[in-house]
């Protein structure tokens, strides 16, 4: 070959071998960052081009599907059958909008892209099988849920069950809620008008209140200071803890930390968790110290950042040791789950499962299983339960769930005991700003028929004409009845 064939030749080549490597970045090394380019209408266009996964309750229900929607551009449409049930778990699908919630964070699972799906997507293109998403079951059982949903009865507040022994998540409900599908319709006009509407409500209806936000959670929060006294070695539950039964007189403050309902029938840790006495709970905490304090909270999960059920969960608050300093009345306010002790509903739950599971908080989670389009099971959340944190020894657990028994039988939560049912509870009024009324708490657990639950109830309400009739075993307490016996069987 002479050489001015040789040059061409390999002119010729590097050419190939420049368009080779020209198309191969492109389509593999920056495949993702076009991909994610908002303005990339092919990644849109595919989305809806076949039918997602459908979001499932335990017992099959479905409460997230795609059907045709007859359109060129947009073949699918996500719908949700139950509309504002389940809105502030499973989010949306929007071509508008986006993802959001189990839509946004399962988002893989459910488009039948996720690596766990690869061989069953591969398998379906060989034999001629149509795309499609895989199917995502959710650990709510959709008879506890309507019974929250009933028993919040439109108002406003939040409600949590979960298994103490496993950390499923049997219900998780808040109100105010919307419905999904006007904000997930492939129609922009009403998708537009539905986004809107959304965001000029300034209640937030599309939070999920019972993972994302925080409230004081009052007298409910006594229970992790019994478990720093009596856990610590500090206190015995009967025996006399030195507070004055009337109220405590605050070193170096100049303030006396009254109870609600008068003197304290008595100054021991039991008689005083059932009567829910500031002046008992407020002085033991601060004999504790904030040491103690603080990290016990830290064992029950305030303080923790990482949560994930697998949505994001805010972070619940007790204040450090360097916040509280020398700030005894601080300290105090805080023992009783005022000041700035802040907790989410679920971490209310919570607290309540660490007693009815000897002390141990399971990781709560969310996700029951995911299965790939050809019906093999990809995840199950049974593999990966794990605990959390172990908040105290299971000897204390076993003298708390004596006290909260003793708080049905005897104290303020004694009109909300449920037969057949071994149950403890704690209630809860949680003072907020001036002005507002106070918070109604309920958190408690019962075991019958083999099962264990534990429920967190919060009940908000701005009509100041109740504002003296707040209570948290009247405002809350037949909820956590009605959810306790519907994940019980009882109902």
């Amino acid at each position: 070959m002479n050489q001015p064939i040789r040059r061409v030749a390999l002119f010729c080549f590097l050419l190939i071998a420049s368009l080779l490597v020209s198309s191969n970045y492109l389509q593999v090394v920056n495949a993702d960052s076009y991909k994610a380019r908002a303005g990339n209408q092919r990644t849109l266009l595919d989305a809806f081009a076949y039918p997602r996964g459908k979001i499932l309750t335990a017992d099959g229900t479905v409460i997230a599907d795609s059907v045709p929607s007859g359109g060129l551009s947009y073949k699918y449409q996500r719908t949700y059958p139950l509309k504002s049930d389940y809105a502030n778990v499973t989010g949306w699908k929007s071509i508008g909008y986006g993802s959001r919630d189990i839509e946004s964070v399962l988002d893989g699972y459910l488009a039948g892209t996720d690596s766990s799906e690869s061989v069953a997507n591969f398998m379906d293109t060989l034999t001629g099988k149509s795309k499609k998403g895989g199917d995502v079951q959710l650990t709510l059982q959709n008879a506890v849920q309507q019974a929250a949903i009933k028993g919040l009865n439109g108002r406003s507040g939040s409600v949590v069950a979960l298994d103490p022994t496993t950390g499923a998540i049997l219900a998780m409900y808040s109100n105010p809620t919307f419905d999904p599908n006007g904000i997930a319709s492939n129609d922009g006009d009403t998708s537009s008008a539905a986004g809107k509407a959304l965001e000029s409500q300034k209640d937030k209806p599309d939070l999920n209140h019972a993972i994302q936000e925080n409230y004081p959670p009052g007298s409910v929060f006594k229970i992790v200071t019994a478990a720093a006294a009596l856990d610590s070695g500090q206190f015995t539950e009967t025996g006399p803890t030195g507070a004055d039964p009337n109220s405590y007189s605050v070193p170096g403050s100049g303030y006396n930390l009254p109870n609600e309902d008068g003197p304290c029938p008595g100054t021991d840790l039991k008689t005083a968790l059932a009567q829910s006495c500031n002046s008992v709970y407020g002085f033991v905490g601060a004999k504790l110290g904030s040491q103690v304090m603080s990290s016990y909270a830290s064992k029950f999960g305030f303080n923790d950042p990482s949560l994930k059920i697998p949505l994001a969960v805010a972070q619940s608050n007790f204040p450090s040791v360097a916040s509280i300093g020398s700030n005894t009345l601080g300290l105090a306010q805080d023992s009783i789950g005022q000041g700035d002790t802040q907790v989410t509903p679920l971490q209310a739950a919570m607290i309540a499962a660490s007693v009815a599971n000897g002390g141990t908080i399971m990781q709560p989670y969310l996700v029951d299983k995911e299965t790939a389009p050809n019906g093999h099971v990809t995840y199950k959340g049974s593999d990966h339960q794990h605990e959390l944190s172990q908040a105290m020894s299971p000897a204390t657990a076993a003298t708390l769930d004596d006290m909260m028994q003793n708080v049905v039988a005897n104290g303020t939560a004694q009109h909300a005991g449920i037969p057949g049912i071994h149950m403890g509870a704690k209630t809860g009024t949680a003072q907020r700003g001036q002005g507002q009324n106070p918070l109604a708490w309920f958190v408690c657990y019962g075991s019958a028929n083999g099962k264990k639950v534990a429920v967190a109830v919060m009940v908000e309400s701005n009509d100041p004409s109740i504002r003296s009739d707040i209570s948290g075993v009247g405002f809350a307490g037949p909820t956590a009845q009605a959810v306790l016996k519907a994940a019980l069987g009882m109902s």
